[in-house]
């Protein structure tokens, strides 16, 4: 008996639950921001830990017989599941981000890139700005406290030991992903099709009038076209964003259920 009223069993399984809750909080958007400590990701989890493990059920016995060695698989099944959990969420900023890269390559921003703090790699600048803004219409929609729904929702339905890892998870798993291209190209598209038509004008121009240089006017023209259109689409952009999130929720359960 340890002080405190704390019993073995209850400790591991506040280790095993915070096992769990550390890898969603490195992966999963906003709480994984690289521009958070790890100390207050961690301080997070411990603290979700606490107020969990009294309220997910767990036969103690299994717990009891459970030793420091035969905790190790627990805690890695823990940590693989927190990170398939939070994987998905991710892959939703995945697509606003590339969405964002194949307007900028458009645009004429391909040379143009800074340093992304999420994934410590460089990236273009219109991609930055559809995360911010895709980051700030997240807040604004309670999108932190889905995720937090979500989670408290896994232990409920994937058991704290043995969790089994399907194959229909990786099928799962590979729709999503798939599902990150097509939300690029949505998020791209108002762009795409105004440039489209920029160039096609362009060309008809530099049919008619052979004397003028058509590479110095077309780039300043297809960076205005696609900042104004970019700027237009900002409302667009957030319905559009809404939508995605609600349908990303709906699979990120499904994902969980398969376990």
């Amino acid at each position: 008996m340890f002080e405190f009223g704390l019993t073995f069993p209850t400790v591991l399984k506040f280790f095993v639950i915070f096992a769990r809750l550390a890898s969603i909080m490195v992966v999963s958007p906003f709480f994984g921001e690289r521009g958070i400590p790890i100390q207050v990701k961690l301080g997070l989890a411990a603290m979700l830990a606490v107020v969990m493990t009294p309220l997910i059920p767990v036969d103690e016995s299994l717990l009891e017989s459970v030793t420091l060695w035969g905790l190790a698989i627990p805690l890695i099944q823990s940590i693989l599941a927190g990170l398939l959990i939070g994987f998905v969420p991710l892959l939703l900023f995945a697509g606003i981000q590339l969405g964002g890269e194949i307007a900028g390559f458009q645009m004429g921003f391909a040379i143009v890139s800074v340093m992304d703090p999420l994934s410590q790699a460089r990236t273009s600048i219109i991609a930055q700005f559809n995360y911010i803004l895709a980051i700030l219409v997240f807040i604004t929609i309670n999108g932190h406290l889905y995720l937090m729904e979500g989670i408290l929702k896994s232990f409920q339905i994937m058991p704290l030991l043995g969790s089994a890892f399907p194959a229909s998870v990786g099928e799962m798993l590979i729709s999503f992903s798939s599902e990150m291209f097509v939300i690029g190209l949505k998020i791209a598209a108002p762009v795409l099709v105004a440039i489209l038509l920029t160039n096609v004008g362009l060309g008809i121009l530099a049919r008619m009038l052979p004397q003028m240089n058509i590479f110095m006017v077309g780039f300043p023209v297809q960076i205005g076209i696609g900042l104004i259109t970019l700027g237009m689409s900002v409302p667009t952009f957030v319905y559009v964003f809404e939508k995605m999130f609600y349908a990303t929720f709906h699979d990120w359960q499904m994902l969980i259920k398969a376990f």
